[in-house]
Order: structure tokens, then C-alpha cells, then sequence
């Protein structure tokens, strides 16, 4: 038994159908694609650089013993060097500040050290948002610090780190080239 020839042009047309539909759709399905890609991507860089902070982070409250004044300047470079090499040769840019006194930062795999190196001796009360904050005047170590919130003066050390983000497909996913940063303050005393 055949099919009507009526029939068979209809199947025939309906496959036809398929093409084209699949040749308009693929367009947006391979900018979502792109997309999909470039965000996982930017997550996985976001994630390796809070890893680098956070293990910097974790260094500097093993070592307190070096936050004083002939002990930051090391810490610092140690520590700059934990977030900028994690994951390569000057993968990441550091900034780490050691109690308002030894400052290293790494930038495209060139260091630059500053800071007072007398300042890590003494006992702060830091005040603004992370890293980017004030440290104000010292203190007697263990004061209650103003403002509120049960914070005690204490030696601190700050931890800033960013990576530059390329999207591979910059013109077509959700996201384009942007600077990744993280960042930490941690009080050791």
C-alpha cells in the first residue's frame, strides 16, 4: 500500500520546515553558548582569586609573630607574592599592607614596597569598607575602637588582590572584559 502522493509532499515539506527553523534559531542558541562559556569562565578566575586571598589571609594569621616592625616587610612580600603567583607567574596583582606600616604591591609582575616599617608595632582601629579604608591614629592595643560594633584595637593586615578577565567572545556574551577583585582584612592581635 503507497501513500498518496498529497502526503508525501507534506512530510517532505514539514522536514524543509525543520531546516529552516533550525538556521534561524542557531544564531541566538550559539550567542547563548558563547555566553554560557564566558561566565563560566569569569567564575572559575573569580573563585582561583578569592583562593589566593584567602590562603594569603590564612599565612598572615600563622605568622603574627612577624607583625612588628622588623618582621612586616617580609610578610608583605611573602604575602603579595601568595595572591600574585597562586596560579602562575604574576597571574594576579597584589596589594598587601601590614598594620599601616609595610606595604608590597605587584603589579604585572613588577613589585613595589613602601610603608613605615615603625607603624607595625603599634595597634589600630581601622574604619571604612575592606581594604580601601582608613587606619586612622594608633591606639593602645586592646581599646575598644569608636563606633562600636565590640571592635578592639589590634594589628591588622590587609590583603587586596585582582586579576584582569578577557572574554573570549567579547561582542557576543553577557560579559566583556572586566577586572576581577577580592579582597580581605585580617586582625591578628
Amino acid at each position: 500500500m503507497s501513500m498518496p502522493r498529497s502526503r508525501r509532499g507534506l512530510l517532505w515539506r514539514r522536514e524543509g520546515t525543520a531546516a529552516v527553523e533550525l538556521a534561524l534559531i542557531s544564531p541566538m542558541l550559539m550567542i547563548l553558548f558563547a555566553g554560557i562559556i564566558d561566565f563560566g569562565r569569569a567564575y572559575r578566575e573569580e573563585i582561583e582569586l578569592s583562593s589566593a586571598v584567602a590562603a594569603a589571609a590564612q599565612y598572615a594569621l600563622l605568622n603574627v609573630a612577624s607583625i612588628n616592625s622588623a618582621g612586616a616587610a617580609s610578610l608583605a612580600s611573602v604575602l603579595s607574592g601568595i595572591v600574585a603567583n597562586t596560579n602562575g607567574a604574576a597571574w594576579a596583582g597584589a596589594s598587601i599592607t601590614v598594620n599601616d606600616g609595610a606595604t608590597n604591591a605587584i603589579t604585572g609582575g613588577v613589585t613595589t614596597t613602601s610603608g613605615v616599617a615603625a607603624n607595625a608595632n603599634s595597634c589600630w582601629c581601622p574604619t571604612g569598607a575592606n581594604v580601601s579604608g582608613s587606619w586612622g591614629s594608633a591606639v593602645s592595643c586592646g581599646a575598644a575602637c569608636a563606633g562600636g560594633g565590640g571592635t578592639l584595637a589590634g594589628k591588622f593586615v590587609t590583603i587586596a588582590g585582582t586579576r584582569s578577565f578577557t572574554a573570549i567572545f567579547t561582542g557576543y556574551g553577557a560579559i566583556g572584559n572586566i577586572t576581577l577583585r577580592q579582597s580581605s582584612v585580617v586582625q591578628a592581635q
